[in-house]
């Protein structure tokens, strides 16, 4: 069955319906004038028979027609019986008199609307020749005597034959023009389709994501490319912004950058399930056929892998360039040693006009006061400033203010005299007259207590001291080079840094970046401390892969320089090869999550997680307690010896002594020790 017969077939089907409807109807308005009006009930039976016979008719039509050929016939069947059916209602209701021969008009339209103009003109010669007859009989007895009025049979023949054929023209030419509109509204239509799933099948075929967005960057059609890379499904985002789904777009559609036809963005991106990546987004506009601006699309793609292939070749680079260094550094240091920077490597965030200020201030005698997070190689600057300058043949003194305790500090710095307090059974020279004709590096100079530094700024203005419990100074000649975490400026402002004193520190001042800011200098540092551990720990290393010094770049380094250090230091340790890889690094670095965090912990929680957090502990009484059974631990394995001990934690020995100090187990006896360890 073509398409033809198919719509024809469905229009018979509309046909029949409506045909069981109108019988419907019109059975139905009989009977309410019958029980209404009381009408005669032999004319409603006999409507009944031409009524009940359209229905089986009908139905029965119907269910055959799927099993009929030719469907042409078929119709010109069912119109002729609409005929026959009209006919033999108006002979029920009154032959001339009858009110519904305007039926006839109805199945001529319906035969137009069937089989156009040749239909509809046959059904108007059919009905006009079943009522003329019909006519002709009422108005003649079978023995031809008239019974009507001269004149009346030509007038009703007159007034509705002719207006069947006209209804069969306008119906014929109304249902040409209105299969011609559909047929046409049907091609269209599936042009459109085509052209629909042509465009959903490019936008889907192709391998980047696409969204199309109104005028205003609200979202209307986002492939499965697009969903697939931001694991966000369509309907979610349809109507949002497009800039709301990818906060990194620069693009703000507010028709501030109409000039730009094409824009090009690349930024990062966090999707649905947490995962980062990189995207590149071309947004183009979309015009309508006068050239007005009515949206735009968008292509975006998934670059992560092309930067982080171009990264670890920059990476690569960078690591060639840092073993190049190197090496032309240590050939100018072999031609001539008039400057050196021992341990202060790469140029970033700052660090070369650092490199200028060292060598314009070494060769004075000015105070100066580094500045800069812990970490971020303070006294490796100060080392560079006292070896590069007239002094460097004398003492380099460095003292952490921070690491001695306060009862103990007066006396590290500026000595004593023997009784000057119990324990002081001989002079002791400070660490200032050890510094005589040198230099003295004191870090964390913000740590100091107040009546110190009194005395400190005693020092710098007088060249002088008095040691603990003596009389008579004590005159020397030290460079003070100062250095500090905290902001001194603040620390002034709440009263716990003396004013004059800063002043007299903060004479130079050099503030050193962290190495988050300077991390173009990662590549550098990290082949230099390859070579100092993989020399003082014996092994073969000579580099390190460019995926881990990736994990490094990525790092967000709290510790600064000296967490860098250590992290190469471990790598260095447990590696088995030459060069350094991913597996090398310390779980930190490769981003464990905070739940193996979590998983770790009520692992390793002493009577498990729930004894731990629900037996009202106070944090800082468990690290205390456990601080005090390291302490403990220690001294036994060190049969007391406090040196031994402070080795074994990795503390200095004044911080460990400060530590059993806290605790009251400084002026215990070994032996005591020993056995409080045991239990």
């Amino acid at each position: 069955m073509n398409e033809e017969q198919r719509e024809l077939a469905r229009k018979i089907k509309w046909l029949l319906f409506l045909r069981v409807v109108i019988l419907t109807f019109f059975l139905g308005a009989t009977a309410l004038f019958h029980f209404f009006k009381g009408g005669d009930p032999s004319l409603f039976r006999s409507l009944q028979v031409p009524l009940i016979a359209a229905y089986i008719i009908s139905i029965s039509s119907a269910l055959i027609l799927p099993w009929i050929r030719n469907l042409g016939f078929f119709a010109h069947a069912q119109v002729d019986f609409d005929v026959l059916l009209i006919t033999g209602i108006v002979f029920i209701t009154g032959d001339i008199d009858s009110p519904f021969p305007f039926l006839y008009n109805l199945a001529i339209i319906n035969s137009a609307i069937l089989l156009f103009y040749w239909g509809a003109f046959i059904t108007a010669g059919f009905s006009s020749l079943c009522y003329g007859g019909l006519l002709l009989w009422s108005h003649y007895l079978w023995s031809g005597t008239v019974v009507s009025t001269a004149g009346q049979l030509p007038m009703d023949l007159t007034l509705n034959v002719p207006t069947f054929f006209i209804i069969a023209f306008l119906s014929g030419f109304l249902a040409r023009k209105v299969f011609e509109a559909e047929r046409l509204l049907v091609e269209k239509q599936k042009e459109y389709l085509d052209l629909e799933a042509l465009k959903e099948a490019l936008l889907q075929g192709v391998g980047s994501g696409v969204a199309i967005t109104d005028i205003n960057g609200h979202i209307n059609y986002f492939n499965g490319q697009a969903q697939a890379l931001t694991s966000l499904q369509e309907g979610t985002v349809k109507g949002k912004k497009l800039s709301d789904i990818f906060p990194g777009l620069t693009y703000n559609f507010d028709g501030s950058q109409e000039g730009k036809r094409v824009v090009v963005d690349d930024f990062s991106f966090t999707d649905s399930q947490g995962r980062n990546k990189h995207l590149r987004l071309t947004l183009a506009p979309l015009s309508d056929p006068t050239d007005k601006a009515i949206g735009f699309v968008s292509i975006f793609e998934d670059v992560t892998k092309q930067r982080e292939l171009e990264q670890k070749i920059r990476l690569e680079a960078e690591m060639r360039k840092a073993r190049e260094r190197d090496l032309t550094d240590d050939k100018r240091e072999e031609k001539s040693s008039s400057f050196r920077f021992a341990g202060v490597v790469g140029q970033g965030g700052g660090v070369g006009k650092i490199y200028n200020l060292v060598q314009k201030v070494a060769a004075t005698d000015t105070s100066i006061l580094i500045s800069g997070e812990s970490g971020t190689g303070k006294e490796l600057v100060a080392r560079a400033i006292h070896f590069n300058g007239p002094r460097r043949d004398r003492p380099f003194v460095a003292v952490n203010c921070g690491a001695i305790p306060e009862n103990l500090i007066e006396s590290e710095l500026f000595g004593h005299v023997r009784g000057a307090f119990t324990g002081a059974v001989s002079d002791h020279d400070g660490l200032f007259k050890r510094a005589d004709g040198g230099s003295i590096f004191l870090d964390e100079v913000g740590e100091l207590p107040l009546h110190l530094q009194v005395k400190l700024l005693r020092v710098l203005q007088e060249k002088s001291f008095t040691p603990v419990g003596g009389s008579k100074q004590i005159k020397v000649d030290v460079r003070v080079i100062s250095a500090s975490n905290k902001d001194l400026r603040k620390e002034l402002e709440k009263g716990r840094f003396r004013e004059d004193l800063f002043y007299r520190l903060n004479v130079v001042q050099m503030t050193l970046p962290p190495l988050r800011n300077r991390k173009e200098d990662i590549p550098e540092l990290t082949n230099f401390f390859i070579q100092k551990f993989a020399h003082a720990l014996n092994k073969q290393v000579e580099e390190i892969s460019s995926e881990a010094l990736m994990y490094l770049m990525n790092y967000s380094y709290q510790g600064n320089i000296r967490e860098l250090e250590n992290i190469i230091e471990h790598a260095v340790a447990v590696t088995n090869k030459n060069i350094l890889t991913e597996e090398d690094l310390p779980p930190q670095i490769k981003g464990v999550s905070i739940t193996e965090e979590v998983k770790l912990f009520e692992r390793t929680a002493p009577g498990g997680p729930d004894l731990f957090f629900n037996k009202g502990m106070s944090l800082d009484d468990e690290l205390e307690t456990h601080e005090k059974c390291l302490l403990l631990g220690a001294l036994k394995r060190s049969s007391g010896v406090q040196k031994k001990a402070a080795e074994l934690l990795g503390i200095n020995y004044r911080s460990f002594r400060h530590r059993l100090e806290k605790y009251g187990l400084l002026n215990m006896k070994n032996q005591q020790l020993g056995e409080e360890a045991a239990e």
